[in-house]
């Protein structure tokens, strides 16, 4: 709707001008009255190019914040690309650890049928030790007696408490072997079960730090719709200022067309006073440092001479001062009327970017090499010159074709 209403604005004020041109344009006008035209329209071009100016900033501003917008999208999309690869990363860690858990509680598992057989072999050892233990005890209660009258020779009867002992260190040293390696056995379990254990725990964080990561990434992806929605918000105000650009850029032509005009009509405004041209036009500065901008270059409609601020300007030939005044672009200038020469061409001249209000006023006549103003850098300016432009019939020419 902004946009709307400046060009409803633009539009408006266009109409203004083009009224207040067509009533100029329509009667036989004076000097007074070319001078009056001629304000009324710089001052309704002047309006035009402020909203014009206005809209052009807009449109500035909506481009910088989609430039904006798009880098930080780069930015967002940068950072979740690297939590994503991080989370890939933890993804294929907690894989890798749930396979080794698997095949540690694999490990474990047998461990715990070699701890249980070794179990069973101790408690079966040690039940027939005992068996032993109590067939030894009837032995000392009276059964070695019947045992030793079974022996069949001396060596039987001389090895027989011996053999007793070995029977028994054979049935010690068996069940302490038994009883070693199922300790080693629980240890080694023991050991596996410690290292499920810290595999479980590393997991554990992973998958904490994989959580984290995961809100990151949703984090970040809201953030990156948002910034697409700016996107699509800034891509819709820059249309919509172009199109607003477009037609204020239209209204500014039509004005600064109808303003030339004007300009125009104030020179013709003196044509009865058949003011003869010599077609002798001399310097406009006595000395300058250089051209810093030629006629015709990027649409330039005039020549511009670089020289100090303060440097006189003179006029190039004799003629009427037919505008005097300031404006957005040219600053204080100066418009002079010519006249015809023999042919019936007319010619006139504009000085602008003065530093100050011109020394001469419309109406005025002048001679050539007569101070009009002084060098300077008012209205649409980038350091001190003089922009000087000259008209043959009303159509801009290069003026540095004419100076002698």
């Amino acid at each position: 709707m902004k946009h709307v209403k400046h060009g409803k604005k633009l539009i408006s004020l266009l109409l203004s001008a083009a009224v207040a041109m067509s009533m100029t344009l329509s009667t036989v006008m004076t000097p007074l009255a070319a001078s009056s035209s001629v304000s009324d329209l710089r001052q309704k071009l002047q309006e035009l190019q402020t909203e014009q100016e206005k809209v052009n900033q807009q449109l500035k501003d909506a481009q910088s914040n989609k430039a904006d917008a798009e880098a930080l999208k780069t930015q967002l999309e940068q950072q979740k690309a690297l939590i994503l690869s991080q989370i890939s990363n933890l993804s294929e860690q907690i894989g890798s650890l749930d396979e080794e858990i698997v095949n540690k509680q694999d490990e474990i598992d047998r461990k715990q049928q070699e701890v249980d057989q070794k179990q069973a072999e101790y408690d079966q050892r040690w039940a027939d030790f005992k068996d032993r233990m109590r067939a030894m005890q009837r032995l000392n209660d009276g059964g070695s007696i019947a045992l030793l009258s079974s022996a069949t020779n001396l060596y039987q009867l001389l090895t027989f408490a011996t053999t007793l002992d070995q029977i028994v260190n054979k049935d010690e040293d068996t069940c302490q072997q038994l009883e070693n390696e199922h300790a080693e056995l629980e240890q080694q379990r023991a050991e596996l079960e410690q290292a499920k254990a810290d595999l479980e725990a590393t997991q554990a964080d992973l998958e904490t730090q994989k959580t984290a990561l995961d809100g990151k990434t949703n984090e970040l992806a809201q953030n990156i719709s948002q910034t697409d929605a700016n996107i699509s918000a800034a891509d819709a105000e820059i249309e919509a200022n172009k199109a607003a650009l477009i037609e204020a850029n239209k209204a500014v032509d039509k004005a600064a067309a109808e303003l030339d005009a004007a300009l125009n009509a104030a020179n013709q405004a003196y044509g009865n006073a058949s003011i003869q041209c010599s077609l002798d036009f001399g310097r406009p500065l006595a000395t300058y440092k250089y051209v810093s901008c030629y006629f015709g270059g990027n649409g330039h409609r005039g020549t511009d001479y670089a020289a100090p601020g303060g440097t006189e300007i003179y006029a190039v030939s004799g003629g009427v001062v037919t505008a005097a005044a300031y404006h957005w672009s040219w600053g204080y200038y100066v418009q002079v009327y010519h006249g015809k020469d023999d042919n019936g061409n007319t010619y006139s001249t504009l000085y602008a970017h003065m530093n100050s209000a011109p020394v001469v006023s419309v109406g005025q006549p002048v001679e050539k090499g007569k101070v009009l103003g002084y060098v300077g850098s008012t209205g649409n300016s980038t350091g001190n010159h003089l922009h000087l432009e000259m008209k043959v019939n009303n159509v801009l020419v290069n003026v540095m074709n004419y100076l002698s």
